[in-house]
């Protein structure tokens, strides 16, 4: 299994309700520091998939703003429909976050 495809299987795990960091997906897979390829993997997800995306955000709670406007928000959107709330753009990572065990 590639790298993209270890970030897509571990970002399946992420509950709803709950978020990781870039870099955290990173550390979890073994690769400290590679939070930019995380990125990468996600923006290579094609439309439709079964890869909950809006559940990676950046380590601060914010959302990734660059590239598309609207991507933010409907990733606002989908996170406050499975219940993650925001304290102004931020997500409360130590109440939303989430490690696997």
């Amino acid at each position: 299994m590639n790298f993209r495809q270890r970030v897509w299987a571990l970002v399946r795990e992420i509950p709803e309700g709950r978020v990781m960091g870039y870099g955290q997906v990173a550390t979890v897979l073994g690769s400290p520091g590679a939070a930019r390829q995380v990125g990468y993997a996600m923006a290579a997800l094609e439309a439709g998939t079964d890869v909950p995306w809006q559940r990676v955000i950046h380590s601060d709670g914010t959302l990734a703003t660059r590239g598309d406007p609207v991507r933010p928000v409907v990733q606002r959107g989908l996170l406050e429909r499975e219940g993650v709330s925001f304290l102004g753009h931020r997500v409360d990572m130590a109440r939303f976050g989430w490690l696997p065990t």
